[in-house]
């Protein structure tokens, strides 16, 4: 039956007989594929929050040391935005407790998320610490998938990079040409010539044998890199730029076109995580100010525009209102704040003209006695 069965097989092998003619995975990849997605993840979140910070002002400085790392081996030796980028990287809830007293800023304990989770359900907030929750965040979930797929480039590259540095020596019609019998000896021919090349020596073959290296194909990989980088900015809503770390190529191209794309991207980070966490925290109102330089520029040239116009074409408040507009701030703000500096200034020429009221009326007097 045995017999029988081995000749009508077709083909077929047990799993045990598929065991043991698989070959073992050579040069595989150091670093463990869970590892490398969640590295990679929680760099791109640190670095995106890092950089939307650099472009949040109106914080105040006795704030700032509690957004940063510290060497110190404590419970709060990590800064806020380290806390948020790992629960962005594992879609996880984050409960945060700030403690004026001694400026420390901290994971709450069991007790206190309890506390914290129940008062945000009744009343949306919390005086005990912060509710922060990243379970629905769909962003990691999406990159998980291409760094998937940049661990796999990468570890085909590893292979190919290792292969390249073995010697192929190539006999021709090797199997046809050596029985069985003497298999040994075209073996200990191909080791004594390896071990000649590993020395630099000259070796001795046939005309149709050959002594190759193999040269790793590098293109599809960068391909594969380019075209992961562009799902990642399409995911991020960031430019390829800001993602790969290089300029957009092109005669025409100064980089300007990329750095408003950065700060279109980052300000959604800082709309959605940064000003609500800040003002939880810390009752803190910040504004996000770009850095673009162009912007700056566009807006002076027209403050002097409007310096330069008559207010016969275009209003006093519509250009103060335009003006506030280009320079990013808030034109309701800026207009009580100029009508409270005119009323200051308005009170302060009052008085000075009622000091020289008065000193002409006591220089008059003087006068008056003398004669």
């Amino acid at each position: 039956m045995g017999a029988l069965s081995s000749i009508f097989s077709f083909g077929f092998k047990s799993q045990k007989e598929l065991g043991e003619s698989e070959l073992e995975n050579i040069y595989p990849l150091s670093l463990a594929q869970d590892s490398f997605i969640k590295s990679d993840i929680l760099s791109t979140f640190l670095k995106i929050l890092t950089d939307t910070m650099e472009r949040t002002h109106g914080l105040p400085e006795k704030f700032v040391p509690v957004l940063w790392d510290n060497c110190l081996q404590n419970e709060s030796s990590l800064g806020l935005i380290s806390l948020l980028a790992d629960a962005m990287t594992n879609k996880s809830d984050l409960f945060l407790v700030y403690v004026p007293s001694v400026k420390i800023l901290r994971k709450a304990t069991s007790q206190e998320e309890t506390q914290i989770r129940d008062d945000f359900k009744k009343n949306g907030e919390s005086k005990v610490g912060v509710y922060i929750s990243f379970k629905k965040y769909r962003r990691t979930e999406m990159l998980e998938i291409y760094s998937i797929f940049e661990y796999c480039i990468l570890a085909s590259l590893n292979k190919s990079l290792n292969l390249s540095k073995a010697i192929q020596v190539k006999i021709f019609g090797m199997r046809s040409s050596v029985s069985l019998a003497d298999s040994g000896v075209a073996v200990e021919q191909a080791k004594s010539i390896a071990k000649a090349l590993k020395n630099g020596n000259d070796v001795m073959i046939d005309k149709e044998d050959t002594i190759e290296t193999a040269v790793p194909d590098t293109s599809s990989i960068e391909k594969g890199i380019l075209f992961l980088n562009g799902k990642r900015a399409d995911i991020l809503g960031l430019p390829i730029a800001y993602i790969a770390g290089e300029q957009t190529g092109g005669m025409g191209s100064s980089g300007e076109n990329d750095m408003r794309a950065v700060e279109r991207g980052l300000k959604q980070y800082f709309v959605s995580i940064i000003k609500p966490t800040l003002k939880a925290l810390f009752g803190a109102e910040v504004e996000f100010k770009s850095q673009d330089f162009r912007q700056m520029t566009t807006a002076l040239e027209v403050l002097k525009t409007f310096e330069l116009t008559s207010n016969e074409n275009m209003s006093k408040e519509s250009k103060q209102e335009v003006v506030a507009r280009v320079f990013d701030l808030d034109p309701d703000k800026e207009k009580k704040q100029i009508e409270k500096e005119n009323k200051e200034e308005g009170e302060t020429d009052d008085e000075v003209n009622d000091d020289d009221n008065q000193n002409e009326d006591d220089s008059e007097t003087e006068e008056e006695g003398d004669r």
